[in-house]
Protein backbone atom coordinates (compact mmCIF):
# COMPACT_ATOMS: atom_id res chain seq x y z
CA UNK A 1 0.00 0.00 0.00
CA UNK A 2 0.95 3.64 0.31
CA UNK A 3 3.84 5.36 2.41
CA UNK A 4 4.07 6.68 5.16
CA UNK A 5 5.14 10.25 3.62
CA UNK A 6 2.23 9.95 0.98
CA UNK A 7 -0.09 10.06 4.24
CA UNK A 8 -0.66 13.82 3.73
CA UNK A 9 -1.15 13.70 -0.39
CA UNK A 10 -3.74 10.52 0.18
CA UNK A 11 -5.18 13.00 2.79
CA UNK A 12 -6.03 15.43 0.24
CA UNK A 13 -7.54 12.87 -2.47
CA UNK A 14 -9.88 11.56 0.15
CA UNK A 15 -11.10 14.80 1.39
CA UNK A 16 -13.47 15.42 -1.19
CA UNK A 17 -14.88 12.42 -1.01
CA UNK A 18 -14.82 12.07 2.61
CA UNK A 19 -16.41 15.30 4.31
CA UNK A 20 -13.49 17.60 3.23
CA UNK A 21 -11.63 19.16 6.07
CA UNK A 22 -14.21 19.19 8.52
CA UNK A 23 -13.24 15.34 8.95
CA UNK A 24 -9.78 15.78 9.08
CA UNK A 25 -8.77 13.95 12.21
CA UNK A 26 -11.11 11.47 11.11
CA UNK A 27 -10.11 11.12 7.53
CA UNK A 28 -6.05 11.04 8.80
CA UNK A 29 -6.48 8.00 10.76
CA UNK A 30 -8.46 5.81 8.13
CA UNK A 31 -5.85 6.88 5.80
CA UNK A 32 -3.24 5.78 7.89
CA UNK A 33 -5.29 2.69 8.33
CA UNK A 34 -5.91 2.39 4.88
CA UNK A 35 -1.82 2.84 4.23
CA UNK A 36 -1.18 -0.13 6.17
CA UNK A 37 -3.78 -2.73 4.08
CA UNK A 38 -5.27 -4.39 6.55
CA UNK A 39 -7.48 -3.48 10.39
CA UNK A 40 -8.39 -5.93 13.34
CA UNK A 41 -11.36 -6.02 15.49
CA UNK A 42 -14.36 -7.31 16.69
CA UNK A 43 -17.96 -7.76 15.83
CA UNK A 44 -19.98 -7.30 18.40
CA UNK A 45 -23.01 -8.87 19.22
CA UNK A 46 -26.38 -8.27 20.64
CA UNK A 47 -25.78 -10.64 23.23
CA UNK A 48 -22.80 -8.92 24.87
CA UNK A 49 -20.27 -11.38 22.79
CA UNK A 50 -18.22 -10.97 19.82
CA UNK A 51 -16.21 -12.33 17.15
CA UNK A 52 -12.58 -10.81 16.22
CA UNK A 53 -11.92 -10.53 12.53
CA UNK A 54 -9.11 -9.07 10.23
CA UNK A 55 -10.07 -7.27 7.59
CA UNK A 56 -7.57 -7.09 4.73
CA UNK A 57 -6.87 -4.88 1.33
CA UNK A 58 -5.01 -5.07 -1.86
CA UNK A 59 -5.34 -2.26 -4.81
CA UNK A 60 -4.52 1.48 -5.22
CA UNK A 61 -5.43 3.32 -2.71
CA UNK A 62 -7.50 6.34 -5.15
CA UNK A 63 -11.26 6.95 -3.91
CA UNK A 64 -12.59 5.45 -7.19
CA UNK A 65 -10.06 2.68 -7.88
CA UNK A 66 -11.67 -0.89 -6.21
CA UNK A 67 -9.59 -3.09 -3.58
CA UNK A 68 -9.87 -6.26 -3.39
CA UNK A 69 -10.55 -7.18 0.50
CA UNK A 70 -10.56 -10.32 2.64
CA UNK A 71 -12.31 -10.63 5.93
CA UNK A 72 -11.51 -13.26 8.20
CA UNK A 73 -12.77 -14.63 11.28
CA UNK A 74 -9.60 -16.16 13.07
CA UNK A 75 -12.16 -18.34 15.40
CA UNK A 76 -13.94 -19.98 12.15
CA UNK A 77 -11.41 -20.83 9.86
CA UNK A 78 -13.70 -22.07 7.22
CA UNK A 79 -16.09 -18.53 6.96
CA UNK A 80 -13.90 -16.20 4.38
CA UNK A 81 -15.55 -13.09 2.74
CA UNK A 82 -13.84 -11.94 -0.20
CA UNK A 83 -15.07 -8.41 -2.27
CA UNK A 84 -14.27 -5.14 -3.87
CA UNK A 85 -15.39 -2.29 -2.90
CA UNK A 86 -14.32 1.37 -3.72
CA UNK A 87 -11.41 2.85 -1.83
CA UNK A 88 -13.23 5.79 -0.50
CA UNK A 89 -16.03 3.30 0.89
CA UNK A 90 -13.55 1.51 2.83
CA UNK A 91 -12.49 5.11 4.21
CA UNK A 92 -15.72 6.14 5.20
CA UNK A 93 -15.64 2.83 7.03
CA UNK A 94 -12.16 3.42 8.37
CA UNK A 95 -13.62 6.94 9.69
CA UNK A 96 -16.96 5.38 11.52
CA UNK A 97 -15.39 2.63 13.49
CA UNK A 98 -16.03 3.03 16.54
CA UNK A 99 -14.08 1.19 19.59
CA UNK A 100 -13.07 -2.24 18.10
CA UNK A 101 -15.02 -2.65 15.17
CA UNK A 102 -16.33 -1.57 11.99
CA UNK A 103 -19.54 0.31 11.87
CA UNK A 104 -22.74 -1.14 11.34
CA UNK A 105 -22.45 0.24 7.92
CA UNK A 106 -20.23 -2.11 6.71
CA UNK A 107 -22.04 -4.90 8.38
CA UNK A 108 -25.45 -4.16 6.99
CA UNK A 109 -23.48 -3.67 3.12
CA UNK A 110 -22.13 -6.48 3.19
CA UNK A 111 -25.30 -8.34 4.11
CA UNK A 112 -27.06 -6.49 1.49
CA UNK A 113 -24.50 -6.46 -0.91
CA UNK A 114 -25.51 -10.54 -1.26
CA UNK A 115 -21.39 -11.44 0.40
CA UNK A 116 -21.61 -14.95 1.21
CA UNK A 117 -19.31 -17.05 2.99
CA UNK A 118 -16.88 -19.18 0.74
CA UNK A 119 -15.25 -22.53 2.50
CA UNK A 120 -11.37 -21.83 2.29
Amino acid sequence: MAEPSSIPALVALFAPYCGGVGQEQKLLTAVQVLAGGSTRGNRSLSDGGGHDYVLSWRGEPAPLQELDCELRFPDFPAVAYDFRVPSRELVEWLMDTAGQGLPDSFWGWLLRAGRTAVAT
